[in-house]
């Protein structure tokens, strides 16, 4: 049986949005639902340890945490091919440190994040995009189109 959905907060298609966007979208609109603000907060934490780190890509995101329902579970969310701004100062300590960002246990125990990777061959970047864009475009009737935010790192 689908898991029941509920009214999304974007129309259907990607949106290219910036961190503050996404607050205002799915956090502000909802003061009293403390569980927004903390998903909110983690996500924050988990991309701005990204970033410190010198780590950089797409992060497609999803989820009851951009639908109108209350107390959300957690942010899915998938990454696309991080690169290193600097790949000198990918020290032996910052890489284990991104990996254990990047690792779909810790990302989901630590952040709510629930996390996936993607660095697909060349030749297999419009497949994959193709499956999530299906995954995270569609309500869990697989019938209802929705839109995703995309957040550059």
């Amino acid at each position: 049986m689908a898991k029941a959905d509920f009214p999304a907060l974007l129309p259907p298609g990607m949106h290219s949005m910036t961190l503050q966007e996404l607050h205002s979208l799915a956090v502000a609109p909802f003061p009293e639902d403390a569980r927004r603000s903390e998903l909110f907060q983690k996500l924050s934490i988990w991309a701005n340890a990204l970033r410190a780190a010198g780590v950089n890509g797409k992060l497609w995101l999803d989820g009851s945490f951009l639908t109108e329902k209350v107390h959300p579970g957690d942010i899915d969310c998938v990454l696309w091919n991080p690169y290193w701004t600097d790949p000198a100062s990918a020290t032996d300590q910052v890489q284990q440190q991104v990996a254990r960002l990047l690792d779909h246990a810790s990302a989901e125990a630590l952040f709510n994040l629930d996390f996936y990777l993607e660095i697909p061959a060349s030749d297999q970047l419009f497949h994959r995009e193709a499956y999530w864009r299906g995954i995270l475009g569609f309500c869990h009737d697989r019938v209802t189109a929705k839109g995703f935010a995309e957040i550059t790192l």
